[in-house]
């Protein structure tokens, strides 16, 4: 039976239209109903009558080789293994995390100083293969959440102190992992989010807590014709949260 291997997580993204960010390798797929199909059947060991079936609902083509191609590419993406460590389920999705939260004030400057570090630090772990960052990101796991004041003022921070001489790319990633680490600097937790959109597909970072989503304006703002669906996140969000 194949498993998925370990750092796969998916979301569904509506209009049977599925996303998969693979940590291991900071890979994006986006399949569809087809596609998911043939991986949940490789997962609990009915492919070999899924092609019977798929023609049986009028599939054009062959089915045989549509289904053989369709687990090679799955294998070579990252998505299905023949054995070693995973799970022979798909990882379910994570908690919604787009409501957005209420923007803050004007930051004060020792919240635009801990933001420059914070800025500092991201563009130092964006060096980093992303399975690494979302693993130390992992450890804000035992610092209690950020209040919604304290969000919202590290959220504004760092688009403020942005060097425009930095000859790299400081983009949706760096600055909601800067703000996390901005937080993270006050002793509190944030999430970094890493989610996606259908049609075109697009993907996209942000910043949650309990109070709300920071990152999702301007031109990433939430459209609900194609709304972002959060795909990962580091620390996890707990259903409770």
């Amino acid at each position: 039976m194949m498993r998925v291997p370990p750092g796969v997580h998916r979301a569904d993204l509506g209009g049977g239209s599925l996303a998969v960010l693979v940590t291991r390798n900071g890979t994006w797929q986006w399949m569809n109903g087809a596609t998911e199909r043939i991986w949940t059947a490789a997962l609990n060991g009915t492919l070999p009558e899924l092609p019977e079936r798929l023609r049986a609902e009028g599939m054009p083509g062959d089915a045989d080789a549509v289904v053989a191609a369709t687990v090679e590419q799955l294998t070579g993406v990252g998505l299905l293994a023949a054995g070693g460590r995973g799970t022979a389920e798909l990882p379910p999705p994570m908690p919604a995390a787009t409501t957005p939260a209420a923007p803050g004030a004007e930051p004060c400057w020792p919240v635009r100083m801990l933001a420059r570090v914070g800025l500092a630090l991201a563009l130092a772990l964006m060096r980093l293969p992303l399975r690494i960052r979302m693993r130390l990101l992992g450890c804000l796991r035992f610092l209690p959440p950020a209040p919604a004041a304290m969000t919202a003022s590290a959220a504004a921070a760092v688009p403020l102190i942005r060097p425009a001489w930095w000859p790299g790319r400081i983009a949706c990633m760096e600055v909601s992992l800067a703000t996390v680490l901005t937080i993270a600097l006050c002793g509190r937790r944030a999430h970094w989010v890493l989610g996606a959109r259908r049609t075109p597909n697009e993907a996209h970072a942000w910043v949650w807590t309990p109070a709300g989503a920071h990152g999702l304006t301007g031109r990433d703002t939430d459209d609900p014709r194609r709304p972002w669906t959060a795909v990962a996140a580091a620390p996890p969000i707990h259903p409770q949260e």
